[in-house]
C-alpha cells in the first residue's frame, strides 16, 4: 500500500532500489575511477509494472511542456518508448553507428520539432551535448532534458546555465536519508556517497 506521507517519486526510488535497479558498494568504471553508486535503469523492461509507473510520472513531469517529439539515447529506448505511448508524442532516438559507434538519430522527423531529451541516468554533462548537438544538426530543437535519475554531479547546474530546462523525476542527493533510514544504505555508507558527491575524486582509485 502506498504511504501518502511519502512523495510518489520516493516511493518510485524505493521501489528502484527494490528491484536492484540503483545499487550502493564499490564499482569500477571504465575509466579506472571508483564510484560508490550503480545504476541499471536500462533493465526497466524486466520490471514491466515499475517501468509503466516511472513512464507515467515522467509523462506527468513533462506536462506543459512544448514539445512535439521526445529524443531518446540508446541505453533510454524501451523507457521512451513507455513515454511515448503514455502520452502520444512521437518517438527519435539515438543509436551507436557502426563501425566507429558514433551516435546517429533514427526516427521520423522533420526540420523544426521542439523536442525533449530524455535520459535515463544524469552523470555529466557531456554527453547530453553530444545528443542536443546532433539533433540540432539534422534540425530537431531540443530545449530541455527530462531527466528518471540525477546523480547530482553538477551536470544539471552545467546544463541550465546553457539555457536548457532540466526537468528530474529524482536526484540521488535527495534520496539518501530515505534509503538510509529504510535500511537499503548504511550510515556510513551514506556518509560515504556525501563525501563523493562533494568530490568524485575521492573514490578515483581503487584503495588495496
Amino acid at each position: 500500500m502506498t504511504d501518502p506521507a511519502i512523495p510518489a517519486w520516493l516511493t518510485l526510488a524505493l521501489r528502484l532500489a527494490d528491484a536492484g535497479l540503483i545499487q550502493f558498494g564499490r564499482f569500477s568504471q571504465p575509466d579506472g575511477s571508483i564510484w560508490p553508486v550503480q545504476v541499471h535503469l536500462d533493465w526497466l523492461p524486466s520490471y514491466p509494472a515499475l517501468l509503466r509507473d516511472v513512464a507515467a510520472a515522467l509523462a506527468d513531469l513533462l506536462g506543459g511542456q512544448p514539445a512535439d517529439r521526445l529524443l531518446t539515447t540508446p541505453t533510454t529506448i524501451p523507457l521512451g518508448t513507455a513515454l511515448s505511448l503514455h502520452t502520444g508524442l512521437p518517438m527519435t532516438y539515438a543509436r551507436w553507428s557502426a563501425p566507429d559507434r558514433s551516435p546517429a538519430i533514427e526516427g521520423a522527423y522533420d526540420v523544426g520539432h521542439p523536442t525533449v531529451l530524455l535520459s535515463d541516468v544524469l552523470t555529466d554533462a557531456e554527453h547530453a551535448r553530444q545528443l542536443i548537438g546532433l539533433a540540432h544538426h539534422v534540425g530537431l530543437d531540443v530545449h530541455s532534458v527530462l531527466v528518471t535519475l540525477d546523480l547530482g554531479l553538477g551536470a544539471h547546474r552545467q546544463l541550465q546555465a546553457e539555457g536548457y530546462r532540466v526537468l528530474r523525476l529524482m536526484a540521488l542527493p535527495d534520496l539518501l536519508d530515505s534509503l538510509a533510514e529504510r535500511g537499503h544504505i548504511t550510515t556510513s555508507l551514506c556518509t560515504a556517497l556525501r563525501r563523493w558527491l562533494d568530490d568524485p575524486q575521492e573514490f578515483a582509485t581503487e584503495k588495496p
